[in-house]
């Protein structure tokens, strides 16, 4: 066996873990009663539905089954198996659900949903981060923020933080409460970037 075979070898096993950590795959079914179960997993890099358990089972994103911060849920007899991609850090992206309030985040940074009241999808930076465009769906489209742990947040009208802007050091519970300065507008629907300090 030559030198450059066994490196091979070698190589091949030491890449395994990443590469069985980047394809982790969870199973998750809602109880006989249909009501919400949810299965631990780091969802932060994203959740993508691999295929229902039996053919008919009903599992819609945001109503059967999502991922927040507690995990992947399933709800209304969904049971199906789901692929959890890696986080390479940046803003994560969460939905809990029709009627259910989102999940504690337990980190350090803000957490920012189209409703208010912290309510309906929403997504969350760390401490030091920033988001100079908002991704598809959230664009002028934030009503609350929850400030968790971080010194302040500051919001911006336009891309790139541009614009008017804003600083908190609190919750923001509904935006339209929120005045942009020297104008008679609120802040509701009109977040388009952030940095989270």
């Amino acid at each position: 066996m030559t030198m450059r075979f066994r490196l091979l070898i070698l190589s091949a096993f030491l890449l395994l873990p990443s590469v069985s950590f980047a394809q982790q795959s969870v199973t998750c079914a809602s109880d006989s009663a249909g009501h919400r179960v949810y299965c631990a997993a780091d969802t932060r890099g994203g959740v993508v539905l691999l295929r229902p358990r039996a053919p008919g089972l009903r599992c819609r994103q945001g109503i059967e089954w999502g991922f927040d911060a507690s995990g992947v849920w399933v709800e209304h007899g969904c049971a199906a198996e789901f692929q959890v991609k890696p986080y390479e850090g940046g803003p994560w992206w969460w939905d809990s659900g029709r009627g259910h309030h989102p999940e504690p985040w337990r980190g350090v940074g803000a957490c920012f949903y189209r409703n208010v009241g912290y309510d309906g999808p929403y997504f969350c930076l760390s401490r030091g981060e920033r988001i100079d465009q908002m991704p598809l769906g959230f664009d002028n489209a934030i009503s609350s923020i929850q400030v968790v742990r971080a010194e302040h947040v500051v919001i911006f009208s336009k891309d790139n933080f541009g614009g008017y802007g804003g600083a908190v050091r609190e919750d923001v519970p509904n935006l339209k409460h929120w005045r942009i300065p020297e104008t008679n507008k609120s802040w509701n629907d009109r977040v388009s970037s952030i940095r989270v300090e």
